[in-house]
């Protein structure tokens, strides 16, 4: 009996082959979509997008930035004119990173440690691994453009805290520091700490940690209505065995009566899963949901009519209820692992970052980011909001063509 049941299982997989293929095949395109990610994170090929603001254009800040530009895993973001221009990058996430070569600090080529650091990074708190990034490409550009600067500042070190240098002692460091420039500019590399050049400045107000739980607010709320709107479209099928569906799909409404049904039902209880969510990351750790209600509200509901009409259009879209249980669940998996909401879309390469934008995940989450990580005006959220909204009734009324071929079965 046990090996008669083993078989009617197996035929039956066998036989639906949406069903089989889903089960074998889509599990490893996921996790070749997380090996991706992965092994992007844990090696030194993290891009990091960088705004640049000279505000000195000396020879060797220009020497500087254009050894860093040469490092593979530093992008320069184009026409940044300011400070201003570039701090506005970072808050709305353009820019990992902003470094302003300072004309309030002190020089590059002399400095007595009485003004600020030349070098400053404007840093989203988020963001903290960017600057770390940074800081490692700076210096080995640092080094190997202006390794000078670097033995001359020890040098100096030396005369003023240990020893004094004769004149004769002081002439020979000079020549031997215009030599290292020239090795320099062919190619050749020093080394030395210039952790004191550097100075950081937040760009936000929120901490880190406020700003992650902020995210990670909007990346479990929306995946997890993803999944609830699929699980509960799969009544229509249900239905549609009982035969219930044919009878009410012969009144006077048709089949649009049922996916409008379940269209509002799924509306519904996207909000209330969005608003217990965003409710504890209000009442346990800060996240401001009611200075922020009106943009909060608009983006949920958007949120929620987009994962009620991509939920009835994932299960109308499958001939049976097996291929109904593998198919939602592994293409909000695989949209939910490239649009962010399992691992932070720095993390990722380039490439995926940018296929990301395929997904509905990351339209919500740069809804629910330039919200409550970066402050921006309602006006700059509408067109994130109206994205998803649209989104939502094309899938809604694509579902309505998909259901009336289950009546005609």
């Amino acid at each position: 009996m046990t090996m008669a049941i083993f078989r009617a299982a197996l035929l039956q997989l066998l036989h639906d082959r949406g069903a089989l293929l889903l089960s074998l095949f889509v599990p490893a395109v996921f996790f070749l979509i997380f090996a991706e990610i992965f092994a992007t994170a844990a090696s030194d090929e993290v891009q990091v997008h960088v705004a640049v603001v000279d505000e000195v254009r000396s020879a060797d800040s220009t020497a500087l930035l254009a050894a860093l530009e040469r490092e593979a895993t530093v992008t320069i973001v184009p026409d940044v004119n300011d400070r201003q221009a570039a701090l506005d990058l970072v808050r709305r996430g353009t820019a990992d990173v902003a470094l302003i070569v300072r004309a309030d600090g002190e020089s590059l080529a002399d400095a007595a440690g009485l003004a600020a650091p030349p070098l400053l990074l404007l840093v989203d708190p988020s963001r903290n691994v960017a600057a770390t990034v940074l800081s490692g490409q700076l210096q080995r550009a640092y080094f190997a453009a202006l390794p000078d600067l670097a033995v001359g500042r020890v040098s100096e070190l030396i005369g003023t805290e240990f020893t004094e240098f004769s004149a004769e002692q002081q002439a020979e460091i000079d020549s031997g520091l215009a030599g290292l420039r020239e090795s320099a500019r062919s190619g050749e590399r020093g080394g030395w700490s210039f952790e004191e050049l550097l100075d950081h400045q937040n760009v936000v107000g929120q901490t880190a940690a406020l700003n992650h739980i902020a995210y990670y607010a909007g990346a479990v709320a929306f995946m997890f209505l993803l999944f609830a709107s699929a699980q509960n479209a799969v009544g229509i099928l249900d239905d549609q065995a009982a035969g219930i569906l044919d009878r009410i799909a012969a009144g006077p409404g048709g089949i649009i009566v049922v996916v409008n049904g379940r269209f509002m039902f799924l509306v519904l209880q996207g909000m209330v899963q969005g608003t217990v969510i965003f409710g504890v990351a209000w009442l346990l750790y800060g996240v401001d949901v009611p200075g922020n209600f009106g943009a909060w509200l608009l983006i949920s509901f958007c949120s929620a009519v987009l994962a009620a009409g991509l939920g009835l259009l994932l299960v109308t879209a499958c001939r049976t209820r097996a291929q109904a249980q593998i198919l939602p669940t592994v293409v909000i998996l695989i949209m939910s692992a490239i649009g962010g909401s399992m691992v932070p879309r720095f993390f990722m390469p380039e490439w995926l970052q940018t296929l990301g934008w395929i997904t509905p995940n990351t339209w919500a989450l740069e809804a629910y980011s330039g919200l409550f990580w970066r402050g921006e005006p309602l006006l700059a959220l509408l067109p994130r909001a109206a994205g998803l909204f649209g989104v939502g009734m094309l899938a809604l009324a694509i579902s309505y063509l998909l259901a009336r071929r289950l009546v005609e079965r």
